[in-house]
């Protein structure tokens, strides 16, 4: 084998090797830092949906408005209407006025399967839970006993209604006296409760 022909098979060896090596080496730092945010992305669960409406003691919460906004006890009528309307994405599938009222005759728009908004004298005066809407604490429909108790200012009582609560600002109705008995009826401001 002749000196060229030797030289000119190092070099394609040489070649190879390179391009060998190019294959395993270390991605740039621009590739690194996408690779890393893809597998953050993936290995992170994704966010869970804002609730469209928290209930409190003091009103409704939408945190999902834009900007997030509170619907108090006292507003207009209209307005808190309106305001939830637009934050469950749906007009009221009933308005309606009930003249038996226990605190006289009042006016209610409501969500079926979800929420009631009592109004007295054209102001938002509270609101009946009729669904899956919970509290910032997560007390809604179906809590135990322990979580409405874990409330602030927790009572409970026998009323013609059964096992009455109130606690944080809210009033309700649990299912016995049993100490994990669940909700079945939540409130909070003036309704139309038959006692």
């Amino acid at each position: 084998m002749k000196d060229h022909d030797l030289h000119n098979m190092t070099i394609a060896a040489g070649l190879v090797l390179l391009g060998l090596a190019a294959c395993d080496a270390a991605p740039t730092r621009n590739e690194s830092a996408s690779n890393e945010a893809a597998n953050v992305a993936a290995a992170a669960p994704a966010p869970a949906p804002a609730a469209a409406i928290v209930l409190e003691g003091a009103g409704l919460r939408i945190p999902s408005a834009n900007p997030p906004r509170t619907l108090a006890f006292g507003m207009p009528a209209a307005e808190a209407v309106e305001a939830l309307a637009k934050a469950l994405g749906r007009p009221p599938t009933e308005r309606g006025a009930n003249e038996e009222c226990g605190g006289g005759s009042m006016e209610f728009a409501a969500w079926e399967g979800e929420v009631t908004l009592w109004l007295l004298d054209g102001r938002f005066a509270g609101w009946d839970n009729k669904g899956g809407l919970k509290t910032l604490d997560g007390v809604g429909i179906g809590s135990s006993r322990p979580q409405v108790a874990a409330l602030p200012g927790f009572e409970a009582e026998e009323s013609t209604l059964g096992t009455e609560f109130r606690a944080g600002g809210l009033s309700g109705i649990l299912a016995s006296r049993a100490p994990d008995a669940k909700v079945t009826h939540l409130w909070g401001g003036a309704t139309c409760v038959f006692r």
